[in-house]
């Protein structure tokens, strides 16, 4: 008897709420005696109201039929009142009649409750059939697509670790490194330039793991940062720089350069390596760059006594899922183990490259990454018996295409870079461009060398035939002595670099140094010079006129008057220490004019020698079209 009376109570609640929905009447709102229950009207609503609450009526309906824990106070009080009243005489006759309807009504709830769960289900599936049947709103032909401008991020200069010996203990990914040698030099240099008004950004040298290795200028607030000023308060251009302290760590770093007025701030910084004993002695220089999804490097060696070690550095936050195709001499190399390779933020892997493309003398690897970016060098040396053989970084050049351009190129005397290649040791110390097709389709180049005076003739007429997706070599010893830019013109996309070589005798030691590809120079490059080394920088216009301006950074931020050069003619310009001053610590290039192009080689004592880019400019904002949809 008890618990029929609770099923009528709560029946008869349900019945209540209906209908107070039905009226529009708030919950627990006490119903007008024309819409009670238990008088003339109908007791229960229609089902209509009921399936037109969707999911809230669907769960109304099914209340009753889950029973369970006991009704809210609120709702009991409003039983009571709704709940018609019964004599004693008749208690049993009107139990019997709740309990029926209230199983009628259980089994018309369950009824609605299902009718409302197919009606959202209808409601979903017309939805999504309307989505694929109609296409979605685009903007009208002809009209204008907003552009949202996106907030700058931190400038990135991402260096590799300093050289190391490999001492051949694993094989493939992450080998085993020694210390190079007892008098091993290696270092970082970073500057950083202020904008017109003078501000300096806040830069900082950053390890894998996100603590600050030095501090090169402290960040500005955040506030004072987003402004966007464009000359100081005298209305004067205060453009200046801040050189950071030189830092002695031999992991990798990347230096970080806040924004300023919602664009990229310049920032450049160099890695450079010198050793006079040991089987690493030489000079190595890497310039230090912005993490990419895309990297050509090129001229890498494998053949015995020669040590090629790809090292991949994932500065950003992202995991960067790494692919590697590498290209030798008789084409495509397969290595499935290089074909999605996960590089985690702070992480750095390091990959043998003879495990994978033994004895080839030309090789090339394409690194592509999604998600995360990475920064990809290669790590050369050679060995020729037990005198040093020079070494090397191999950096990114600029992606492949059918025109290269690879400035600071240091050819010797040809007597005596006869004679440095004469032993069997060493037969590849030789100058040589070295070139790789990005196609199925093979590419047929024509090489020009462009020196002090103009273009100069290539023994042998300059043209290579390359295989499919191959690389080939084209020896520039016949040269005479100087400083030269080779350009290279072909059918195809090639990737392209030159291998320098530097020595006094065959059997001592002798360096090597790659310069890669380089990229068209545009209104503002910072290129900072290595502590280790005197620099000479090369500039070239290989097809018309252009100006440059080069003005010198010192160490104490003060930036010189500019200097133009005037280019033409295809002739090659160097520029060294008596040009841009013995204090210069860094350079700031601007190009107007022909397509120009500039480098640096790096010599030091008898026979270290090394190739160092022109960093790229800065982005500035960056912005994406945006159409709203109804």
């Amino acid at each position: 008897m008890k618990n029929d009376s609770r099923r009528a109570r709560r029946e008869a609640e349900r019945v209540a709420q209906a209908a107070r929905e039905a009226a529009g009447l708030a919950p627990g709102a006490k119903l007008p005696d024309d819409s009670a229950p238990g008088k003339d009207a109908p007791a229960v609503p229609s089902p209509a109201p009921v399936a037109a609450t969707g999911t809230a009526g669907a769960q109304a309906a099914e209340a009753p039929a889950t029973g369970g824990g006991p009704a809210p106070a609120d709702t009991a009080a409003e039983a009571k009142e709704t709940e018609p009243a019964a004599s004693p005489a008749g208690s049993k006759e009107s139990t019997a009649k709740a309990g029926a309807r209230g199983q009628r009504s259980k089994t018309r709830g369950r009824t609605l409750g299902v009718l409302g769960s197919v009606g959202v289900l209808c409601l979903g599936a017309a939805a999504i059939a309307a989505g694929s049947v109609f296409p979605p709103a685009t903007a009208a032909p002809g009209s204008e697509v907003p552009v949202t401008s996106l907030p700058a991020g931190d400038a990135l200069a991402s260096c590799p670790a300093t050289m190391k010996l490999f001492t051949g203990a694993g094989t493939g990914v992450d080998p085993e490194f020694a210390p190079a040698s007892k008098d091993a030099q290696t270092s970082i240099r970073a500057a950083v330039l202020s904008d017109s008004a003078g501000r300096i950004p806040g830069a900082q040298m950053l390890k894998n793991d996100l603590t600050v290795e030095k501090t090169i200028a402290p960040r500005l607030p955040a506030q004072e940062a987003e402004k966007l000023t464009g000359a100081g308060a005298d209305g004067t251009n205060q453009r200046k720089g801040a050189l950071g302290p030189v830092s002695k760590y031999s992991e990798p770093l990347t230096v970080h350069a806040q924004p300023l007025g919602g664009v990229q701030s310049l920032v450049s910084a160099v890695r450079s390596y010198r050793a006079t004993d040991g089987d690493l002695a030489g000079l190595a220089a890497a310039a230090c760059t912005a993490p990419a999804a895309e990297s050509w490097l090129t001229g890498a060696v494998t053949t015995p006594g020669s040590t090629a070690v790809l090292n991949l550095v994932n500065p950003t936050a992202s995991v960067a899922q790494v692919r590697v195709d590498l290209r030798g001499a008789d084409g495509m190399i397969q290595a499935p183990n290089l074909s999605a390779l996960a590089v985690a933020p702070g992480e750095t892997k390091s990959i043998v490259l003879a495990g994978y493309a033994p004895n080839e003398k030309a090789l090339s690897a394409k690194v592509a990454s999604s998600g995360g970016r990475v920064n990809a060098t290669i790590q050369q040396s050679t060995l020729r018996g037990l005198v040093p053989g020079g070494l090397d970084y191999l950096g990114s050049a600029a992606t492949a295409n059918n025109t290269q351009v690879i400035p600071g190129v240091r050819i010797l005397e040809p007597k005596l870079a006869g004679e440095l290649g004469k032993p069997a040791a060493n037969a590849d110390a030789v100058a040589e461009l070295v070139l790789a097709a990005t196609s199925a389709e093979g590419a047929t180049v024509q090489v020009r060398a462009l020196g002090p005076n103009g273009e100069v003739a290539i023994p042998g007429g300059g043209e290579v035939v390359i295989a499919s997706n191959a690389t080939a070599r084209m020896p520039l010893g016949g040269l005479p002595a100087g400083n030269y830019t080779i350009v290279v013109e072909g059918d195809s996309a090639v990737s392209a670099s030159v291998k320098m070589v530097r020595g006094t005798k065959a059997n001592e030691p002798i360096d090597l140094a790659w310069a890669g590809a380089a990229s068209r120079l545009g209104s503002e490059h910072l290129m900072v010079l290595p502590a280790a080394g005197k620099a000479t920088v090369v500039l070239s216009a290989p097809e018309d006129t252009a100006t440059v301006s080069v003005r010198s950074l010192g160490s104490d931020g003060k930036l010189s008057a500019s200097r133009t050069i005037e280019l033409s003619g295809s002739k090659s310009v160097a520029l060294g220490e008596k040009d841009f001053g013995s204090g210069a610590a860094a350079l700031v290039l601007s190009a107007t004019g022909a397509p120009s192009y500039a480098a640096a080689v790096i010599t030091d004592g008898a026979y270290g020698i090394a190739a160092l880019p022109v960093s790229d400019a800065p982005l500035g904002r960056e912005g994406v079209q945006v159409v709203l949809r109804d």
